[in-house]
């Protein structure tokens, strides 16, 4: 099976993942750069998945207010608390770019920043082109986080759910060279497991554009999630 999701700099990351049943939804993460403000950690996804960031962090998105460029921003106290930052989010056609702030910033200032960003929608994801007192965080790699079902296993008590997450960073294009990375070649580049002092682990699968690490849904099918990820392909559509 295969999906195409858009990273929120705009490149276009092709997801094949030929044993899955399917792949649900997709996020774009990446990490803004705020002149005088810090970091912000902005992700991309469609109303379900904005629905989702909502319940597990009990916010509620119960005020807006227009911006600049003629979208509306939505925004409510992170998790309800007065004491914390602010919830946010801003519809782009059929995806939501969202996030929260730190407690030090207010809404008026959130949508100052906003406002130096260019949105631009896009069938596979919106695209971001920061601008003015924003830019990409040099600390932070652009991400792309992508559920995988597999199909069921004969019962087996205490297997736990038959998938995973693929957690896709970008790398630098060609940074995988002969003799500098480990691993076992396979479709996808080099796939390797984490190490046995790990607390929870998981595979790695590297190639020329990209770092995928897959974690399973559970430690008892991380041999189930290396074989599946043997056939993965993680390629930048060029």
């Amino acid at each position: 099976m295969e999906t195409t999701h858009r990273l929120l700099s705009g490149d276009a990351v092709r997801v094949d993942v030929p044993d899955a049943t399917a792949l649900p939804g997709g996020t774009s993460l990446a990490v803004l750069a705020l002149d005088g403000a810090g970091q912000l950690e902005v992700t991309s996804g469609v109303e379900a998945d904005l629905a989702f960031y909502l319940e597990v962090t009990g916010t509620t998105l119960d005020r807006e207010v227009g911006l600049r460029e003629g979208r509306t921003l939505r925004y409510g106290r992170f998790g309800g608390d007065p004491q914390q930052g602010v919830g946010w989010a801003v519809a782009v056609e059929g995806h939501q770019v969202y996030g929260h702030t730190v407690p030090t910033m207010d809404v008026e200032t959130l949508a100052g920043y906003l406002a130096d960003i260019d949105v631009q929608a896009d069938p596979l994801g919106p695209v971001l082109t920061p601008a003015g007192r924003t830019s990409w965080s040099p600390y932070r790699t652009q991400t792309l986080a992508q559920v995988v079902e597999l199909a069921p296993a004969p019962a087996v008590e205490g297997t736990g759910p038959m998938g995973y997450l693929l957690d896709i960073r970008r790398a630098r294009t060609g940074q995988l060279q002969a003799g500098r990375s480990a691993g076992a070649q396979v479709r996808g580049g080099l796939l390797a497991r984490s190490s046995g002092e790990e607390r929870h682990p998981y595979a790695v699968l590297e190639s020329a554009d990209f770092v995928t690490y897959g974690m399973p849904g559970s430690e008892e099918i991380v041999d189930t999630v290396i074989s599946s990820m043997a056939q993965v392909s993680v390629e930048l559509v060029r």
